[in-house]
């Protein structure tokens, strides 16, 4: 087979998307010495996917390409016309808002969620507008759908009304390389280092986008915490700023805890695991998310971790982690107060690395090359 991937999404590597496309093309490249793969690529992120398989290439394109709303117009206008379009057996599209309508070859998607049905003011009034009624139809052109969770498909088919049994759930994995235990005294001597953290902390990894990701109510949860607790715990956010970035800071700038309130910014794939496995615990509020890599690889680094009880997380938390509503701070503040108070026990820290350690990326990759071969 010839099969396409389109990496149009990456955003400069800062988002879980990217994460999704760069680990499942590195894992692709390991799994299949059989087909043939063209990248479709922005020059300006090429260095994003290194190439390790002879039968990988990549087609380069201005970097123009890549914005939004021009991607979108050329996934269904230019490309649909393009001699290229018709050369692969399948075109997979790793974000459902790229999928072309119009159509040449077999198309693969994944949907990583349908947030916007769940968020009223996750973006613009335009955005939201294509998302609830341009998306529908550009998802059900799909030949094939990848879901990244259960909860996932049980919105594509009810939302959307595309069939079940076209369909594939296949969860995502993680890096084991990259997210794996460090002695937490060395952890935090790095991070007190790199990041000056020098008291103990709890963490968000999440960008900073407001209000899905739910940056404010954690706020006021700590602050309650803090109130009720006398802790000198600091309150860790690593994330890039995103839509609503600004009234996540004005909410910490404004709050009585506030000099306990860090802002890293973007972290680089290095610091994560130190993050996880320096923190006393790693607090997951979003409201919605169609996986949550932040759980899993917390898990894996031996962290403890809470999370809200809504969309995929509880899912993809398994029975190992406490959850809470995350639109009632008093419910997120009692759930932090009592994982802090309890701690985390070497067999739980064990149970939580070996949980995490069933989420691969060569089975992922396995998995996807099947839902290529069965739809051609």
């Amino acid at each position: 087979m010839r099969i396409g991937v389109s990496t149009f999404v990456m955003q400069g590597g800062k988002s879980g998307v990217a994460s999704y496309i760069r680990t499942l093309a590195k894992y692709l490249q390991l799994e299949d010495q059989t087909n043939e793969y063209e990248l479709l690529i922005a020059r300006d992120e090429e260095h994003l996917i290194p190439l390790s398989n002879e039968r990988f290439s990549k087609q380069l394109f201005a970097s123009w390409i890549k914005h939004p709303v021009a991607n979108i117009a050329w996934h269904n206008s230019v490309f649909p016309l393009s001699s290229r379009a018709s050369s692969y057996d399948v075109l997979h599209i790793p974000s459902y808002r790229r999928i072309p309508v119009a159509k040449r070859s077999k198309i693969v998607a994944t949907v990583h969620d349908l947030a916007t049905f769940a968020i009223d003011r996750k973006y613009d009034s335009a955005r939201m507008f294509f998302n609830r009624k341009i998306v529908p139809t550009m998802i059900r052109s799909a030949d094939h759908i990848i879901a990244v969770s259960q909860y996932t498909k049980d919105d594509i088919v009810r939302i959307v009304g595309y069939p079940e049994e076209s369909i594939s759930v296949i969860y995502s994995g993680i890096d084991r390389g990259t997210f794996k235990p460090v002695a937490k005294a060395e952890a935090q001597a790095k991070l007190a280092e790199e990041h000056d953290l020098q008291q103990p902390f709890f963490t968000y990894v999440s960008r900073l986008e407001h209000p899905a990701k739910n940056h404010v109510r954690l706020i006021e949860a700590f602050q309650a915490f803090k109130d009720n607790c006398d802790s000198p715990h600091q309150l860790v956010f690593s994330g890039a700023d995103w839509n609503g970035a600004d009234d996540i800071r004005a909410r910490a700038k404004a709050s009585k805890v506030a000099d306990d309130i860090i802002f890293l910014g973007f972290a680089p794939l290095s610091s994560l695991p130190l993050l996880y496995s320096g923190c006393d615990l790693m607090i997951y509020p979003s409201i919605f998310e169609g996986f949550g890599f932040p759980i899993i690889e917390a898990l894996a680094c031996g962290a403890p971790v809470i999370c809200s009880n809504t969309s995929s997380m509880k899912e993809i938390a398994g029975d190992l982690v406490a959850t809470f509503d995350p639109t009632d701070v008093p419910a997120m503040t009692s759930c932090i107060e009592s994982a802090s108070a309890a701690g985390w026990s070497d067999a739980q820290r064990k149970k939580g690395i070996a949980y995490a350690s069933t989420f691969q990326w060569e089975k992922t990759a396995q998995d996807v090359i099947k839902v290529y071969e069965s739809v051609v």
